[in-house]
């Protein structure tokens, strides 16, 4: 069969070309040359066969014979269509002409059948390369998209002056961009969003690495292109008088003009992408595109991107209030004896830097775990050398570790970018601020590693924007020893080091762990305590159970790493932190605590994971007695170099000197040094620092995307 399906598109190859060599003969005898256009509409399929013959015979087609059968028949009559193209237009005219519409109508109803066909055909080339779930999208969805294809035929339409080829080239993009994310999704298994358009130089470089091959779904996208030059080839402007020209032209434009205000205000307006419901959820892009539409949900998606600007806000007031907060840590806490001590230790030292974001880490004692008998890790809780450890204010629950990544390494939080918004998915992170590029400055080696697939929340491509020098995923820990949901935190531990025995050089390493990951219904793990939380269904208690079975495992695992650290002859520092709780434990809050509290004391409970500071090292002005400091994952980075004597950037020095006034901030609230939370909307209670962070984090990060 695989033989066939090559000889068939050659077949209608060879018929096309006898097709338009006997035509041509004919017209030499009889009509004269065909018109020129005529070969450039013909070139169209015959580009189409002529690419599909290419990919069956390079094995490169691994689709059945519909679609081959599909491309070879839309060829063949769009080929006769367009050879006889001017008599068809004239016949079609003559129809139209017998109607009882009014004289100024008729001469607009072939370009509008036109338009609303390609519309058509435009959804389905740009859905059907990649998209299997077309019949079953959402209606509302599918308008929306259908309408602004339509905008743009309707605007190339009218820039080309009512030829048909601007309508083509329409349809045509469609197809390009439905190939795109036909091959987006097959090397990657992700959707294309809009940040993706700001790496196509680094996605160019890499792209001679992939096999381009199809599937028939493919080639039935292209068909859908190839009917659409054909009935575009009918769309022929009637010849204007000469001294009309000039007029006619200046309203195709002006026409062209408001067509392009119209497609913008939809781009543009989200209001009924929000009535409609249209959403995003970024580990699972290409499904929602998939149900959603791939330009429906991308323009969601984009208009998602911009980040609010403060109010107030101007870059030389930023730039002056960073500065002022800069000097006063430089005459406070940036003055003290201890922090010079640290400062001249590590420019001697320059300690190896080990940051672990342990997936799903928590301590649920914060549910009342003494009501059902949880006493928390206990080999964490014991730790009593830590510079600083306690508990860790995120933004997000259950999933989203991304977002706690992001605000870790580079130190700007949520909060001052928007809830629902994934950094790591919606911008270009190469002008952020980032650990990994301080300490590589510094001199020192930087390494990332995640036991997963590399393109998972695009880590290959934002690990290499924020600095890192090797990403190490999961082909690097083919045979490792897995526990749960993935490699378990031993074989990572391990990892780091090996990273660190490779080179005598201070390392950044930056671990992201698997093995906790959900689902904890897989009955995978052995033995493990059974606990039972008044208010849970039993499945649910099963979860909770095992799920603190994996949080005991990491317990070991990580005392273990670092009793081989204290070992090791080189000063090594650890920051370790959770990323978030699982979602079960809003099932527990709920529980436990029904209706006593307000919805924002209620919800903080669950985004609380825990955090230490630790070193295999005596570091100067820090008596490591285990000081207990509650922050979030924002701050973290400039608390680690502060605490070690890194050199500190302004926006780090800006964050310690507001830290004193807002301890700690995430999507949910901010909490003020008295030790009270409050919602981020809430103008009147929120600390002043939140303000003044929130310009400098703008004038740091978001001002950077523009």
């Amino acid at each position: 069969m695989s033989q066939l399906q090559s000889v068939i598109p050659l077949i209608a190859l060879a018929l096309l070309v006898r097709h338009v060599l006997s035509r041509v003969r004919g017209d030499i005898g009889e009509q004269g040359l065909e018109h020129p256009s005529t070969f450039c509409w013909v070139a169209v399929p015959g580009v189409a066969l002529i690419a599909s013959s290419i990919w069956c015979l390079a094995g490169l087609y691994t689709g059945g014979p519909v679609g081959i059968l599909a491309l070879c028949a839309a060829s063949l009559l769009c080929v006769h269509v367009v050879l006889d193209r001017r008599r068809l237009a004239e016949n079609l005219r003559a129809r139209v002409q017998c109607t009882r519409l009014p004289e100024r109508l008729r001469g607009a109803v072939i370009p509008v059948a036109a338009l609303l066909v390609c519309t058509v055909l435009g959804f389905l080339a740009v859905e059907l390369p990649y998209n299997s779930y077309v019949p079953w999208m959402s209606p509302g969805c599918v308008a929306i998209q259908a309408a602004l294809i339509l905008g743009t035929l309707a605007f190339l339409y009218f820039l080309f002056q009512r030829r048909g080829v601007g309508i083509a080239i329409g349809v045509g993009a469609c197809f390009l961009i439905g190939l795109a994310q036909f091959f987006v999704a097959s090397f990657k298994s992700a959707a294309i969003l809009p940040n993706d358009l700001f790496v196509l130089g680094t996605a160019a470089a890499v792209s001679g690495s992939y096999v381009y091959s199809v599937g028939g779904w493919v080639l039935l996208g292209l068909a859908c292109l190839v009917l659409a030059v054909g009935i575009c080839s009918l769309v022929i402007p009637p010849v204007a008088q000469p001294g009309a020209r000039a007029r006619r032209t200046a309203a195709n434009l002006a026409a062209a003009a408001l067509a392009f205000a119209a497609l913008w205000a939809g781009v543009t307006l989200p209001s009924y992408f929000d009535d409609l419901d249209v959403g995003m959820e970024y580990w699972y892009s290409l499904d929602y595109y998939r149900k959603q539409g791939l330009i429906t949900t991308f323009v969601a998606v984009a208009q998602d991107l911009p980040i609010d600007v403060p109010e107030g806000y101007t870059e030389n007031g930023a730039r002056e209030l960073e500065g002022s907060y800069a000097s006063s840590y430089d005459e406070t806490l940036g003055s003290t004896p201890e922090h010079a001590a640290a400062q001249e230790q590590f420019a001697q030292e320059q300690p190896s830097v080990i940051c672990i974001m342990n997936e799903t880490f928590s301590d649920l004692t914060v549910l009342d775990g003494e009501s059902w008998g949880y006493e928390g890790p206990r080999r964490y809780r014991a730790m009593v050398d830590t510079l600083s450890d306690g508990t860790l204010n995120v933004s997000v629950i259950g999933g989203g570790t991304c977002n706690s990544e992001f605000e870790f390494l580079t130190g700007v939080s949520l909060a001052y970018v928007g809830d629902g918004k994934y950094p790591y998915s919606l911008y270009d992170l190469s002008e952020a601020p980032s650990l990994a590029r301080q300490f590589s400055e510094l001199g020192y080696e930087t390494t990332a590693m995640h036991p997963n697939y590399a393109s998972n929340w695009n880590r290959d491509r934002v690990y290499e924007a924020l600095g890192f020098d090797e990403f190490l995923d999961i082909e690097d820990f083919e045979g490792a020893e897995e526990f749960h949901s993935g490699v378990s935190d031993e074989e990572t531990y391990d990892k780091v080091l090996e990273v660190l025995s490779s080179s005598d050089e201070p390392q950044f390493v930056f671990d992201v762990t698997m093995q906790n990951h959900s689902g904890y219904n897989q009955k995978n793990i052995g033995r493990v305590d059974q606990y039972e939380v008044d208010g849970v269904s039993d499945y649910d208690n099963a979860r909770l159970s095992e799920y603190l079975g994996c949080i005991d495992e990491s317990d070991r695992a990580l005392a273990e790493f670092l009793d081989e650290l204290r070992e090791l002859d080189r000063p090594v520092v650890v920051i370790f932190f959770g990323d978030h709780q699982p979602a079960l434990s809003s099932i527990v809050n709920d529980a436990l605590y029904a209706s006593e509290e307000d919805e924002l004391a209620h919800n903080l409970r669950t985004h609380e994971t825990t955090y230490f500071i630790w070193a295999n090292y005596d570091v100067a002005g820090n008596a490591q007695e285990g000081e207990k400091d509650e922050t979030s994952p924002a701050y973290l980075g400039a608390m680690l170099a502060e605490a070690i004597g890194a050199p500190l950037t302004n926006f780090q020095k800006a964050q310690l000197v507001a830290r004193e006034e807002m301890p700690a901030v995430s999507l949910l609230g901010a909490l003020d040094s008295g030790g009270t939370w409050c919602a981020l909307d809430d103008e009147v209670n929120r600390p002043g620092a939140y303000d003044d962070l929130a310009q400098i984090s703008y004038l740091e990060f978001a001002s950077k995307l523009e």
